[in-house]
């Protein structure tokens, strides 16, 4: 009789292997070649993945600001006469300069006067009238001699008629905005630090609110402001015009119209307190509820842009964002920046460079990479800053060639 086989124990056991384990081995070897693949391309290709852009901001207004040209001789000779270059040096940001040149106009004369003869909208004149015939003014004078020391700095400068009261915005570079100046009380608002504008106190006169507001002298001392305080600002109106150098001011003396022109005899100006004295000009008032009680026929306008139009922009684009060489192109634009000199760039928050002719080449580096610009102006200021920043990761080696194309 035929015995069966018997297996030995020392036989290796029959595989018996389920066919869902035999093609996860397979998708795990293509997984494998797959991810091989693509870090083999990510290796060998440069990444750049933009992070961020911080650009400025395009002139928005409705209305077009006119300004005398800063080099214009007149606000030449007041800088030049009243050293108003060495009454700067003590200041050590553009911020601090204007309020030393607020300072300065705000002591020209003891205090405002309620008679004088009414002159043109010039400076040196208006001081002249002050210090050889003891002729002083009012807000509307303290106002025109600082804001044409400002110009003959180079730093923009607008007028702003408030019910009752005449003051200046300044244009800071420092903070990108209008600043409101009163040289007259030598005095601007801030909250919790910062500067404010002439639409941000008429809001906040109207909506009562206060709170962290102070009034700045140029000594330092900060005062709480209080509503009552504030009331000058229920109405607030810019003047678009700030060339009354070039163009004269016009205004109503008792119902007629008068260009005033320099006299060589200062009694041929109005006289304020005899005369009935009014200022045309291209005023444009911010439309709030309430602040159409103040001058209900002057242009009116509820858009933001109106009153906030930027100075000394700066554009980045980029010229190319891929980077074979390990660099960008960037371009950069100046903007609503008429006393435009040059470029400044900074690398990763280096020194800053000049650049004249509007282009930087970007050299990256692995990880983050900040590329910032901004203008200078042929006065020496610097405008707000702009900036980029990226992340780059350069290629580990070249594409393998096998053969020769």
């Amino acid at each position: 009789m035929t015995q069966p086989h018997r297996r030995k124990i020392t036989d290796p056991p029959t595989p018996n292997r389920p066919i869902y384990s035999r093609l996860f081995s397979r998708r795990l070897v293509l997984s494998t070649l797959i991810l091989l693949a693509v870090g083999y391309i990510i290796a060998a290709v440069p990444i750049i993945i933009p992070i961020k852009i911080q650009n400025g901001k395009f002139p928005m207004s409705n209305f077009r600001m006119l300004e005398d040209k800063f080099d214009h001789p007149r606000l030449q000779l007041l800088r030049n006469r009243e050293h108003l270059d060495q009454i700067l040096r003590a200041g050590k940001t553009q911020f601090e300069k204007i309020i030393l040149l607020r300072k300065w106009a705000h002591n020209q004369w003891p205090s405002a006067d309620t008679s004088f003869y009414y002159p043109p909208w010039d400076a040196v004149e208006i001081l002249d009238l002050y210090r050889q015939h003891h002729n002083q003014g009012f807000c509307a004078q303290y106002a025109i001699v600082f804001l044409q020391a400002c110009q003959s700095m180079g730093i923009h400068a607008r007028y702003v008629d408030l019910p009752g009261h005449f003051v200046t915005a300044v244009w800071s570079d420092d903070y990108n905005r209008w600043v409101i100046m009163d040289p007259t009380n030598d005095i601007h608002f801030e909250r919790n630090g910062l500067p404010l504008n002439g639409r941000e106190l008429t809001l906040d006169y109207w909506t009562k609110n206060t709170k962290g507001m102070t009034s700045v002298s140029s000594d330092g001392i900060k005062t709480p402001v209080t509503l009552d305080s504030l009331s000058v600002y229920r109405g607030y109106s810019i003047d678009m015009e700030a060339n009354q150098l070039s163009t004269p001011v016009t205004a109503i003396v008792n119902g007629k119209r008068r260009v005033l022109h320099h006299e060589n005899d200062y009694h041929l100006y109005p006289l304020v307190g005899r005369d009935n004295v009014g200022l045309l000009s291209a005023f444009v008032a911010w439309k709030n509820a309430g602040t159409n009680l103040f001058e209900p026929d002057r242009r009116k306008s509820n858009d933001p842009d109106d009153f906030s139009t930027k100075k000394n922009q700066t554009f980045l684009y980029y010229g190319r964002l891929d980077a074979p060489d390990n660099f960008i192109k960037v371009v950069l634009q100046a903007e609503d920046s008429p006393t435009f000199k040059n470029f400044l760039c900074s690398i990763d928050d280096g020194d800053w460079q000049p650049i004249q002719n509007g282009g930087v080449i970007w050299s990256l580096h692995f990880g983050m990479n900040s590329c910032a610009a901004r203008i200078e102006t042929v006065y020496g200021w610097q405008g707000p800053i702009s900036r980029a920043v990226v992340f780059f990761k350069p290629a580990v080696f070249k594409w393998w060639v096998p053969f020769s194309a």
